[in-house]
């Protein structure tokens, strides 16, 4: 058992009697009605184990520390008892920092140097921004010092340009329904899943000091397991990364973060672009209590924020350096239909004109859907339902059918999501003034841009034919169907099918057709190309794509997986190479067939579907 250790479970009151004797002595004894006297023994042994320094003032034991308490003046006494943090804690005490280096046995920095470098993880470097203090949503992170048990920890001076920061408190308010639960247990499968270049805080809600250590103390006793068999190296690594706020309550941090911990106390944390996020829901799958109806939180849940916020970092990079001409279709516009009457929003665009676009082989939408009023903690809608951009033919702008792209919104969460819809580069080939309509039926303020660029492809798409839609998966879906003969043309490079196909339902059998893996055969020239969902229905199949864009932690069931789609994020534009069953100029005929269990299903679940035929040359 560490010193550390030792001390806080004294402070539990598991060792009691060494209180009897600290607190019979010296300038804090007295009178036994007055507990006074009682109380500051007691803190300052409590900051010299959380600051550890116990060795660099001879302390071995509880009652070393106590008697040491004792003898010291007033003024140290007044000093050491408000302390803000170890740096001046050590200086009530008339300790230098770096006095320790003699005691061998609780030294902190004759240990190696902990390693940390951008470089050696590939990372993008941005500098810090100074800003003005605010805990909203996407502000610049303002810089901030708190207190942990390693000593002050600023993050202005500690900033490297390519590290995520989690700050979690003991009862996130998401989680009120499972109170004194989330440290209790999965610290180490936290620490497994945290990305390498991410710090995480601890800070408790308690706002006595005793409240406080009965809190840190499961999540400290986890902490000592998991890094008990640590190489020096490994260990001072790893303190570099995750910081223990013991002695002040969450709500009384410095500055903006404190203003967090007040409301909406979710928790927060600071993306690599040094912007302030929310923490999501902890919500584990594997966890339903009946008793709440819900689902118990998993502390190791948050690194799904921190693979999130690489997630995009890597997005930006790749923006960044596309040399993209953009199209802005929506700028924060509100947009919803509200009495499910088919309302859209419209917008008329120009485009480049018909030779520009013949430049371009890569097309893009970008989409952020952000919710409407206070954001993530009151105001994001609910639901997982689609949303949808259609392009309006150029003879009838009143006549908006052909599908341009699709996304399946979050629970509770706002997002962003940039995809490849470059299959469809030939319906806007003629560049010019085309018009956009856009769904949703939940309220959202929508910015959608498209994304037109070069990016040296061997092959542009160059026509587009549409083949299949999707419709009731019932006994008769397939009866829609019937083979369609197509042109190849003559200097074809390339043939591929782009498909859009999400299954939506919960029918049985098999929970069809959102839960259910349904098999979409393409015939081509009696070749046959099969889509399906094998991991439609797992349980974390869309969790597991946090790295390829899913929204994280949303307030919901968003960790299984779907057939063809996940909440939280797009549609992707599904492109198979069929060059090898069809000869340039001549005939080729294509079929379509949806199945489940290799039959017909039986009724109530729905395809949404849009293909194609796409010729590249």
């Amino acid at each position: 058992m560490t010193w550390s250790r030792f001390l806080l479970l004294a402070m539990l009151g598991l060792f009691s009697g060494f209180f009897a004797i600290g607190c019979s002595s010296g300038g804090g004894g007295g009178d036994d009605d007055d507990d006074s006297g009682a109380d500051w023994p007691v803190v300052i042994c409590e900051r010299i184990a959380q600051c550890e320094i116990a060795g660099a003032l001879g302390i071995e034991t509880m009652n070393d520390c106590l008697l040491y308490a004792n003898d010291l003046e007033q003024a140290a006494i007044d000093c050491a008892v408000n302390a803000g943090g170890c740096e001046e804690f050590k200086d009530c005490l008339g300790l230098e920092t770096d006095d320790d280096a003699d005691d061998d046995a609780t030294d902190d920095d004759t240990g190696p140097e902990p390693q940390f470098s951008c470089d050696d993880l590939g990372l993008t470097v941005r500098d810090f921004q100074t800003a003005e203090a605010s805990d909203a949503l996407y502000a610049i992170a303002a810089d901030f010092t708190v207190p942990t048990t390693e000593g002050d920890w600023n993050f202005a001076e500690n900033w490297t340009g390519c590290e995520t920061y989690l700050v979690i408190p003991d009862n996130p308010s998401q989680e009120n329904s499972f109170k004194d639960t989330l440290w209790t247990r999965d610290l180490a499968d936290f620490l497994d899943r945290l990305p390498a270049n991410t710090q995480a805080f601890f800070v408790a809600t308690q706002t006595e000091q005793a409240d406080r250590d009965t809190a840190f103390e499961p999540l400290l006793a986890q902490w000592d397991e998991y890094v008990a068999e640590f190489s020096e190296q490994d260990l001072a690594n790893w303190r570099r990364r995750i910081h223990f706020i013991t002695t002040v309550t969450a709500r009384e941090l410095a500055g903006w973060p404190g203003e967090h911990m007040k409301s909406p106390r979710f928790g927060f944390g600071i993306d690599r672009f040094q912007r302030v996020r929310f923490i999501g829901s902890f919500a584990d799958q594997n966890r339903f209590d009946g008793g709440v109806g819900w689902f118990a939180p998993n502390l190791s849940m948050a690194a799904n924020e921190a693979v999130y916020y690489n997630f995009e970092s890597d997005r930006a990079d790749r923006m960044d350096a596309d040399g993209a001409t953009e199209v802005t279709l929506f700028d924060n516009e509100e947009l919803s239909d509200p009495g499910w009457a088919g309302v859209r929003g419209y917008a008329t665009v120009t485009l480049p004109t018909a030779g520009e676009m013949a430049d371009f082989d890569t097309a893009e939408l970008d989409l952020y859907l952000g919710c409407v009023g206070d954001g993530e903690f009151g105001d994001c809608p609910a639901w997982d339902y689609i949303n949808w951009l259609y392009l309006c033919d150029t003879d009838d702008e009143a006549t908006c059918t052909t599908e341009f792209g699709r996304w399946i919104t979050t629970y509770h969460r706002e997002g962003r999501w940039v995809h490849d819809v470059s299959a469809l580069l030939p319906l806007i080939a003629d560049g010019g003034e085309r018009m956009f309509a856009f769904y949703t039926q939940q309220p959202y303020d929508v910015t959608l841009t498209l994304r037109l660029s070069n990016q040296g492809k061997p092959e542009r798409p160059d026509e587009s034919v549409f083949l299949f839609a999707g419709g009731d998966f019932d006994p008769d879906y397939n009866d829609a169907y019937t083979p369609t003969d197509i042109d190849v043309p003559n200097d074809a490079a390339k043939v591929e099918l782009a498909t859009m196909i999400t299954g939506h339902g919960g029918a049985s059998p098999g929970n069809c057709a959102e839960f259910c893996d349904t098999a979409h055969t393409f015939f081509v020239n009696g070749e046959e190309y099969v889509i399906e969902f094998p991991k439609a229905g797992t349980a974390t199949d869309c969790m597991d794509k946090t790295d390829e864009g899913t929204v994280p932690n949303q307030f919901g069931t968003w960790w299984y997986g779907r057939s063809g789609w996940c909440p939280g994020k797009e549609v992707q534009v599904v492109t198979t190479d069929v060059t090898a069953a069809v000869t340039a100029g001549e005939t080729a005929t294509f079929d379509y067939e949806g199945l489940y269990n290799d039959e017909p299903y039986p009724g109530g679940a729905t395809i949404q579907m849009s293909s194609w035929v796409v010729f590249s040359k």
